[in-house]
């Protein structure tokens, strides 16, 4: 039996060969871990959106560079990257509001989970506000390599390769980012001078 990643990087090679028949399988396979990734990085549905697209839009402009058997995900997390990076280089020269930083954590406070408590469920709904806030406030090279080890499970290695940095530098970044979520939870929990 075909591994998925095995499977997705067989269709990404017919894809970068000029077959577009396979996008639709190829995007199936893709789109939620992008997608998510997107958000990560944006913390705003809307903008998340608008790298989506931005990102599939380039994944099929550089098929053609694509490198046969290299992770393809990987590979569409730095374009999405990139893509990103050239967006916050526009909203720098043209600074506009652009969304409620915290429009994810709202979204996910109006999906309640049945089985928890009221007073669970506006704890947990605080607190993944506070994590989707601090993220947006933490710098991007942080919180690329943030959401990449810890939420993607990319490996240290790969995540130097898709943000063109050491691995030294990438974890540095991580646990600086860590270190910043992890400050903010005890001051939204009230335990700021806790180990």
């Amino acid at each position: 039996m075909e591994h998925p990643a095995q499977r997705v990087s067989a269709l990404m090679e017919r894809y970068a060969s000029g077959d577009d028949a396979v996008f639709d399988q190829l995007y199936d396979l893709t789109a939620s871990r992008l997608y998510g990734f997107c958000l990560r990085l944006t913390g705003d549905p809307p903008a998340a959106d608008d790298l989506f697209q931005e990102t599939y839009l380039r994944v099929h402009r550089a098929r053609s560079t694509y490198l046969p058997g290299s992770d393809v995900l990987h590979w569409a997390f730095a374009i999405a990257r990139s893509a990103y990076r050239d967006r916050l280089r526009y909203w720098r020269r043209r600074p506009e509001h652009l969304g409620s930083l915290d429009d994810a954590a709202q979204q996910a406070a109006q999906q309640p989970d049945e089985g928890n408590t009221p007073d669970a469920e506006l704890t947990a709904d605080h607190l993944a506000q506070v994590v989707t806030v601090e993220l947006q406030k933490m710098s991007e090279t942080n919180r690329s390599a943030y959401v990449l080890l810890r939420e993607e499970g990319v490996s240290l290695k790969e995540a130097a390769a898709i943000l063109g940095a050491s691995p030294d530098a990438v974890k540095q970044r991580a646990h600086r980012a860590y270190q910043q979520l992890r400050a903010a939870l005890r001051r939204a929990q009230g335990t700021e001078g806790s180990p």
